[in-house]
């Protein structure tokens, strides 16, 4: 059996075992604020995450605003690089009219003769300006805007119309700038003759064939029925695209917009708000990069087969 002194050499060997296993021993007492550090530790990396988290956030929205930046540069690009603009009739009606109140303010003359000035010059106001300031006699004259009438009749309570050579009582004839007078039969009569003949009622002159007094749209507003008024309204309308070398209609069948183009790269392709796209110079459908004159004879080729097979 063993002995009392080995039983206790042998418990304290245990003893000192557990000590050891668990850090602990008589000289030295375990320290349990190690686990303070343990904690703090934790949390500082926790913090260290969190920071490299809000630091991806940060590159995440700043990379979605670089894209927003780099989206907003591309259509402002494209923006630019679209050098034509697409005209409802609203559009048109609205330009024509700042156009005539333009030149009316600049050179202090009526509406009806500033619209009688700008028909002539293909509604260019720089045109106007220019020929008007350089020479207005010549420009009244050419265009038939007179400041004074050619034949005036003071007193008289009867004139005889210049067309059907009756005798009307002053209120019953009516006169342009001139002073030729006409009844108003005859004056319906030749509106209503000249408007039907198609737009050159937009120019139109005195009946006398000796004068070339212009007779504005005040007159025709007075004189013609609603039905030629309307006709008239279209003309003046259509006019201001088909006489402008800037604007010309868009050519797919049943749309009425208009394209105002303005030069610039080179490229003439455009594209109407009905989705039909076509090359503003030549009026054919789209087809750069190919130049006009090729497609041009492409389709004079084309149309020579179709014509000799139809043969």
């Amino acid at each position: 059996m063993d002995s009392e002194e080995d039983m206790h050499d042998a418990n304290d060997v245990e003893s000192v075992d557990d000590d050891f296993y668990s850090g602990e021993t008589e000289d030295t007492p375990m320290d349990y604020s190690c686990s303070e550090y343990d904690n703090n530790d934790e949390l500082e990396y926790d913090e260290e995450e969190e920071e490299e988290d809000d630091d991806d956030d940060d590159d995440a929205n700043f990379d979605f605003v670089e894209d927003d930046a780099d989206d907003s540069i591309d259509f402002e690009s494209r923006r630019a690089e679209q050098n034509f603009t697409i005209l409802k009739e609203i559009d048109i009606q609205q330009r024509q009219e700042d156009d005539i109140t333009r030149v009316s303010a600049v050179l202090s003359i009526s509406r009806v003769a500033s619209s009688i000035l700008l028909r002539h010059f293909n509604w260019s106001v720089s045109k106007v300006h220019d020929a008007w300031f350089a020479d207005e006699d010549r420009v009244r004259k050419t265009v038939g805007l007179l400041e004074e009438p050619v034949v005036k009749f003071p007193n008289a309570r009867e004139l005889t119309c210049g067309i059907c050579f009756e005798t009307f009582p002053r209120d019953s004839i009516k006169s342009a700038a001139c002073g030729h007078p006409f009844c108003t039969t005859c004056w319906e009569g030749y509106i209503r003759t000249s408007i039907n003949d198609g737009p050159g009622c937009l120019m139109l002159r005195c009946p006398d064939p000796s004068c070339g007094a212009a007779i504005g749209q005040d007159m025709i507003n007075s004189l013609a029925s609603d039905e030629d008024k309307e006709k008239y309204s279209r003309y003046l309308l259509r006019s201001y695209i088909e006489d402008s070398k800037k604007t010309k209609w868009c050519p797919a069948p049943g749309c009425e917009h208009a394209v105002n183009f303005e030069a610039g790269n080179g490229n003439y392709d455009v594209t109407c708000l009905c989705s039909y796209g076509f090359c503003w110079n030549c009026t054919e459908e789209a087809h750069r990069p190919v130049d006009c004159g090729t497609v041009a004879k492409w389709i004079l080729k084309n149309s020579a087969e179709s014509e000799n097979m139809n043969w």
